[in-house]
């Protein structure tokens, strides 16, 4: 059985507000999702440490697909982390503000607000809410959460399409004001189903048209998966553990709701060693691997080329990567530091 796992993905809300048009939570609404319960959470996590299979040093990161804050229970839920000693993080369209106090950043280890532009436009295009409430309420839980003794990191993921490329520096801009880590990432089809048959070229028109019109990662995609390794490719899926809010451990997080493969067993109820170990040999997983499609799916989502972080954001990094190292780290890290200006 694998143990310690660094990195959780806890699903605590089954539904999405945002009408995302390349996500699947975007697109459909599955009627089978619900919130996870405090106590279920708990149970699925007091096991897994029984277990060893995460340690305190694991990172209980509050979401997959859903948007955590809908949870109406969240701060039960964030009460179960801290109880238990682990850290958690939480990623956030922002769109709802959650109640912010010591027990909520207490064991707080960053989070995430994801971004589909900066513009009312794209927001239209993809979020579906009101912009400038988005950033009225990015402010106020930066805030709020700093009054509360926060230090750690807030990120912006900006999700890159071809539309919203002009506004990326205004974004980085209203990032390096609030000293907030900016992170642009190409978006991607990410729907399991849809990306299949975009592939098989069985994509209707209209919905090819669209994405090829608005996604950068389309381009070149046949070549890619080609050229992916199709044998001894170690799939990074292996290294997170994926939990929806029924408790099932899911195969990827890209499996869809409704595919045949997607859960190998149930944390909570099921044997773990059986349950871990088919997560690593689920049908879909070979398939995924020989046409190139899991290599595609884990190097597809990754920063453009083109962008080049601004001095105030490079000062941003440096400082919170300081920050976060020890007295001898620090040490090491100033004569590396020196020697590369003697190079140059």
């Amino acid at each position: 059985m694998r143990s310690n796992y660094h990195s959780v993905y806890f699903e605590i809300s089954g539904f999405c507000n945002a009408r995302c048009s390349y996500c699947h939570s975007g697109v459909q609404r599955p009627d089978k999702a619900r919130f996870v319960s405090p106590e279920l959470f708990r149970d699925v996590l007091y096991r897994l440490l029984a277990k060893n299979i995460i340690c305190d040093k694991t990172v209980i990161s509050l979401y997959n697909w859903g948007e955590p804050t809908l949870n109406p229970k969240l701060g039960e839920i964030i009460g179960v982390i801290n109880d238990l000693g682990l850290r958690y993080a939480i990623s956030t369209n922002a769109s709802r503000i959650p109640t912010i106090n010591y027990d909520f950043v207490r064991n707080l280890d960053h989070m995430i607000f994801s971004m589909p532009g900066f513009s009312q436009e794209a927001y239209d295009r993809i979020h579906g809410f009101k912009f400038h409430e988005i950033i009225s309420n990015i402010d106020r839980i930066i805030r709020e959460c700093r009054q509360h003794g926060y230090k750690g990191r807030f990120s912006i993921s900006y999700h890159v399409y071809r539309f919203n490329v002009d506004e990326m520096k205004t974004c980085e801009s209203f990032a390096d004001d609030r000293r907030i880590r900016f992170n642009p990432y190409f978006a991607i089809l990410n729907h399991w189903w849809e990306i299949n048959d975009y592939i098989k070229g069985t994509l209707a028109p209209d919905r090819r048209a669209a994405a090829e019109r608005d996604l950068f990662t389309l381009e070149g995609v046949h070549q890619v998966l080609r050229s992916a390794p199709k044998t001894r490719y170690r799939c990074p899926q292996n290294d997170y553990l994926n939990i929806d809010e029924n408790g099932q451990v899911v195969t990827c997080c890209q499996i869809a709701r409704d595919h045949p493969d997607y859960a190998c067993g149930n944390a909570n109820t099921d044997n773990l060693n059986v349950t871990l170990n088919k997560k690593r040999y689920q049908p879909v997983c070979g398939g995924c691997i020989r046409s190139g499609l899991a290599y595609y799916l884990n190097t597809a989502l990754k920063r453009p080329s083109f962008y080049r972080p601004s001095i105030r954001q490079r000062i941003t990094l440096l400082s919170l990567n300081l920050e976060k190292l020890s007295f001898s780290n620090l040490t090491k890290y100033a004569i590396k530091i020196a020697a590369k200006i003697r190079q140059q």
